[in-house]
């Protein structure tokens, strides 16, 4: 069986399923990166738009990389978006 190289996988070989868009939405989430492999370029896209239903991996098959053309991206979370909320929520405590 030919693993997909943008999922995960559990000790056994079964595929994790990936976080959906929509379930990033559902979260509070509103952005997701893409980096460009060859290049190493990085950008933020909106996830408005988006159908609920693409796994967050397959947002970068999507673009191509305004750098170098390229089409060997990673798509994810956003990392920054991340932090922003728990910084939110750090001084919510505070």
């Amino acid at each position: 069986m030919k693993r997909n190289p943008r999922r995960a996988y559990d000790e056994n070989g079964r595929e994790i399923q990936p976080a959906t868009v929509g379930s990033q939405r559902a979260r509070g989430f509103t952005r997701a990166e893409i980096w460009c492999n060859p290049c190493t370029r990085f950008v933020e896209v909106s996830l408005h738009g988006l159908p609920d239903e693409l796994p967050i991996p397959d947002i970068c098959l999507r673009y191509r990389c305004s750098k170098c053309g390229g089409k060997s991206l990673t798509s994810r979370g956003s990392i920054r978006e991340h932090y922003e909320k728990l910084d939110e929520q750090r001084k919510a405590r505070s």
